[in-house]
């Protein structure tokens, strides 16, 4: 009875293996999808008797499918032109909660919702932690990443700016004319070199 067993137990198994490969195959292009390996073991040993030294001979009975691991490697990084989509480049997932109960997943593929939630394409909500004046403490706990509607920040003026620059020490500067302010305006100064203001 082996002789039909054991090479049946072989043609399930690398069946089975043949499945993972199609569902890999047809997640090609689902986001944030991470292919999947199947891991192949072999089934127990059966004793069918000892050699002249003691030693057990023992034949296989098979092999079956161990477990299906997946694989997290990164993949490629696409731009959608989309505003809330995220990707992340290395190791991790987001952290979202969905009916209650804590999920992760690597799909960036988010939106707003109603309430100014981001939300993840089957309802999810993303979690994260506060900032403080700008300072993100980890130790905190995780909630809802919140992007209130309407919400704009306001613009800022410039208060510092840095030039590095060379100067042509050939060209004729003209003095400049006299300021509005006070004063007679700038003399000219003999200058050649590397100027940083």
């Amino acid at each position: 009875m082996p002789s039909f067993s054991t090479p049946l137990s072989g043609l399930n198994a690398n069946s089975q293996e043949l499945s993972v490969i199609s569902n890999n195959l047809a997640n090609l292009n689902t986001v944030g999808y991470k292919s999947d390996v199947a891991n192949f073991q072999d089934l127990f040993y059966q004793q069918i008797g000892t050699n002249g030294a003691g030693d057990p001979v023992q034949v296989g009975v098979g092999t079956k499918i161990g477990a299906i691991s997946g694989k997290f490697t990164q993949g490629s990084i696409e731009s959608t032109g989309v505003p809330t989509d995220v990707a992340i480049q290395g190791d991790g997932f987001f952290a979202l909660v969905k009916n209650g109960v804590q999920e992760f997943t690597r799909a960036g593929n988010l939106s707003v919702g109603a309430n100014g939630s981001l939300i993840t394409s089957d309802g999810g909500l993303i979690q994260g932690f506060q900032a403080v004046n700008g300072v993100i403490n980890p130790s905190q706990t995780l909630g809802a990443v919140s992007i209130p509607t309407g919400l704009t920040s306001p613009p800022n003026p410039t208060s510092k700016v840095a030039l590095t620059l060379n100067l042509d020490s050939g060209t004729a500067i003209a003095p400049s004319p006299a300021s509005q302010q006070t004063g007679t305006g700038i003399a000219r100064l003999p200058y050649s070199g590397r100027a940083a203001c």
